[in-house]
């Protein structure tokens, strides 16, 4: 089984850091004050548009499961996992101090040290679904 990027989420991101530069160089030319940070915004959005687009390359990022067990490649960097070596699947809740939202991450713990990993995002699926196609795979290959 093979999963993607949701392309539809990545361009929104691609979308929303569009009028994020808009705000950024409105903020440049409405005066001194501001010119510092209309810059600041235009070069951050401007990295999120850049790393949007590797996402959503062909063959850039990508979840591959099979009986040998998870190989993931996010912006062209392969990563393989054996299901011998995986002792747990979980879903971890990321929260920045200050802010209201959460991120969740689908986590995995490695034998022999419990050390954790985390896909970096969900491929078009809840993370609670990813969570069950892994331990069905795991159950199946492990």
């Amino acid at each position: 089984m093979t999963l993607y990027p949701s392309k539809i989420k990545w361009v929104l991101v691609i979308l929303a850091s569009i009028g994020f530069i808009a705000l950024g160089i409105y903020t440049i030319e409405s005066g001194d004050t501001g010119i510092l940070l209309g810059q600041i915004i235009c070069v951050i959005f401007s990295l999120v548009i850049m790393w949007s687009t590797l996402t959503l390359w062909p063959g850039s990022s990508w979840l591959k499961l099979g009986p040998d067990g998870i190989r993931n490649k996010v912006i062209f960097r392969k990563f393989h996992y054996r299901w011998c070596d995986i002792n747990r699947f979980g879903i971890w809740i990321a929260q920045d101090p200050g802010l209201p939202s959460t991120t969740k991450y689908v986590s995995f713990w490695m034998k022999p040290d419990d050390q954790m990993r985390s896909l970096s995002e969900c491929y078009g699926k809840k993370p609670e679904e990813l969570v069950e196609i892994l331990e069905s795979y795991r159950n199946r290959y492990g």
